[in-house]
């Protein structure tokens, strides 16, 4: 028996509808017998759409939902496995793997399908197979983040920062290395401007030389006075070149914190035969579906 495991769709107020390909996936074809909602639709065309995948369409009340006949709980046998359905929210702290299997024991399942947190995930804990669909829609969370999330966040910052690090430091050592070629250039520029000026000055000096040897008729060769003004030498003083880098924070690509926070769409589709279900994660990550397979047998330890 396939079943459909969805919910926290949020539309419209977190999210604009469940992406296409999901949509293209999930088209009516007979094959889902059953479809179980965790709640919070909030939207009459999303329950009627969920309702057009199968003929048995079971939800249970979420947090935004104003429906208040909706049940809170609800439990399916399938041949050997008895399947709880919640939203989620009456669990403290959310998602909380000792609070999950206190309420799974009290409604004496064997898995326990839970929403609200709209992150997908799937594990075994003393028996008990314990599913979260996620979002379907990918609608964000307005709960504080938990710990996992932060850690896994900020290892992702971290790394995006160095790699800006790196590439800061690379531009800096490119620059400098052009700055340097520029001024090697200009070293050899004004060395070559100099040797031309001394020999300028030595042929003027030459001149200078063979008229002190012929003196003027009027002048005696020891008493001659030379109207030339002595040119003063300009120096040019060279050393160090010290560049200071400033590097431009405004310009910088700052790394956003936002995508990180959203959901990955997701839902999942159980194939429960005896005392085996065989679990389909669903999840939309970069524009492509990607589906990952686990399975829980009954009475095997975790």
């Amino acid at each position: 028996m396939l079943v459909l495991a969805t919910g926290d769709l949020h539309v419209p107020e977190r999210a604009v509808d469940i992406p296409a390909k999901f949509k293209k996936l999930l088209q009516p074809r007979g094959k889902i017998l059953q479809v179980l909602c965790t709640g919070n639709v909030t939207s009459p065309s999303s329950i009627q759409f969920l309702k057009s995948l199968s003929p048995d369409f079971q939800m249970v009340k979420g947090e935004q939902d104003k429906d208040l006949s909706l049940p809170l709980s609800l439990v399916f046998t399938y041949d050997k496995l008895k399947v709880g359905l919640i939203d989620g929210f009456e669990i403290v702290p959310k998602s909380d793997p000792l609070g999950l299997l206190a309420q799974a024991r009290m409604m004496d399942v064997d898995i326990l399908i839970y929403g609200s947190t709209h992150k997908v995930e799937a594990y075994t804990l003393d028996e008990k197979f314990f599913i979260n669909p996620g979002s379907v829609t990918g609608a964000f969370n307005a709960d504080s983040m938990d710990k996992e999330d932060l850690e896994i966040i900020e290892s992702i910052l971290k790394e995006e920062e160095e790699v800006l690090k790196k590439e800061e430091e690379n531009d800096i050592k490119d620059d400098n290395d052009e700055k340097e070629d520029n001024d090697e250039k200009d070293d050899n520029g004004k060395k070559d401007d100099e040797n031309d000026k001394k020999d300028d000055e030595n042929d003027k000096n030459e001149k200078e030389e063979m008229k002190e040897k012929i003196p003027d008729n009027k002048e005696d060769a020891k008493g001659a006075k030379s109207d030339a003004v002595p040119e003063k030498s300009v120096g040019t003083e060279e050393g160090n070149v010290l560049v200071s880098v400033e590097t431009d924070d405004e310009n910088l690509d700052t790394t956003e914190i936002e995508p990180f926070l959203d959901p990955i769409p997701s839902f999942c589709l159980l194939d429960l035969q005896g005392s085996t279900c065989t679990l389909y994660l669903y999840t939309l990550i970069d524009g492509e579906v990607k589906v990952d397979k686990l399975t829980y047998r009954k009475g095997e330890l975790s």
